[in-house]
């Protein structure tokens, strides 16, 4: 027999399962979130600076695309945040197996 293998099928039957220790939630129903990704995108297009604008230059390349490029980091942050943080999309299943495996490791 195979020592990698264990003999316990791989999800318990349905009236076993285990609950749930967090509910299922998602993102893109937090209104907050769409608020701050939209400002974000406002802020990246610097609209706001006067047409035609090169100068100030910081470090040879202009503000203007400082700004975007912060703007696009801050957006992919909030993204990985909100997926990191708000997002549990984990069935029965995959909860019980990741408690049992928690409880067989040192």
């Amino acid at each position: 027999m195979d020592r990698g293998r264990s003999t316990e099928p791989d999800t318990p039957p349905p009236d076993r399962a285990a609950p749930r220790s967090r509910p299922l939630r998602e993102p893109v129903r937090n209104p907050w979130l769409w608020i701050a990704m939209a400002v974000v995108v406002v802020a990246g297009v610097p609209l706001y600076l006067p047409t035609g604008a090169i100068r100030p230059l910081v470090g040879g390349v202009p503000f203007w695309l400082l700004i975007s490029v912060a703007a696009t980091v801050a957006f992919s942050a909030l993204t990985c945040w909100a997926c990191l943080r708000d997002w549990n999309l984990a069935e029965p299943a995959e909860e019980a197996a990741r408690e049992r495996d928690a409880e067989v490791s040192p």
